[in-house]
């Protein structure tokens, strides 16, 4: 005979309970460190001297300080060990990241709208970049769901506000320097947002996820999207990619109005 006691199936659902406890607890204990770091990330961009904030070395060193959302992705893995230990963070390969907000930083922006934030960690990050060119900048969050993490502690140094639950139409032909889009990943979702508000912007707008080509059944996506308003807009404006995945994968598109 074994001399193992067999566990009662009560005992049982009492040991899954403590199991399942103790994982939502070190995620909350993840994501408070990894909120701190942000924080922390944020406060020397804000801090930066003109040497370091004119530094795309500098910049990419915070993305990496910031760090990547914990994730599977296989596209990802040369950026492993700058992934965070919680769901909070960046959603981009970082030297992509770092380049956008290189470009981004030199357009004296005062006025940004994101539709479509998720947990906010972009957000936090451009908008530190722009408050660090102009002090007074203005950054609007929006999204259908209220994902936001940390807004209450990064709103203390930031000047956001946030519009949840909204979508585009909230923001329906508004004029914002800066329009970065990120929301609804479907042909038609996409090309709603540019309508909407995309295409009153001033100075840019950006895509987010221009070569992700697992939303390619959505009538075609984001991709297809981004690449007929990119047609449309070269003469006008100055149309850049970061792409940097050998596997065209994720990637941000920025079209800078020209005069």
């Amino acid at each position: 005979m074994s001399g193992a006691t067999k566990m009662s199936g009560e005992a049982k659902d009492e040991l899954l309970q403590a199991v399942a406890e103790a994982a939502r607890e070190g995620e909350k204990e993840a994501r408070r460190r990894d909120i701190e770091k942000g924080l922390r990330t944020i406060d020397a961009i804000l801090a930066a001297s003109d040497a370091e904030f004119a530094s795309r070395q500098f910049l990419l060193a915070r993305v990496l300080e910031f760090g990547v959302r914990r994730n599977p992705w296989k596209n990802m893995a040369p950026w492993t060990r700058h992934q965070n230990a919680s769901a909070f963070g960046l959603m981009q390969i970082p030297s992509e990241f770092a380049d956008f907000l290189f470009h981004l930083a030199r357009l004296d922006i005062r006025t940004a709208v994101e539709i479509g934030v998720m947990s906010g960690a972009s957000s936090y990050m451009i908008c530190a970049v722009l408050q660090r060119a102009n002090p007074g900048v203005e950054y609007l969050m929006v999204d259908i769901q209220d994902n936001i993490i940390g807004y209450d502690v990064f709103a203390k140094r930031l000047n956001l506000r946030k519009t949840v639950p909204a979508t585009s139409h909230g923001v329906i032909g508004q004029e914002f320097d800066f329009v970065f889009i990120d929301a609804d990943h479907s042909y038609m979702g996409a090309k709603t947002d540019w309508l909407n508000v995309g295409r009153h912007a001033r100075k840019a707008v950006a895509f987010h996820d221009i070569h992700a080509h697992e939303y390619d059944d959505r009538n075609g996506g984001v991709v297809r999207a981004w690449n007929e308003i990119k047609t449309a807009l070269v003469g006008d404006h100055v149309v850049l990619e970061f792409a940097h995945s050998p596997a065209r994968w994720m990637g941000i598109g920025l079209a800078i109005r020209q005069g």
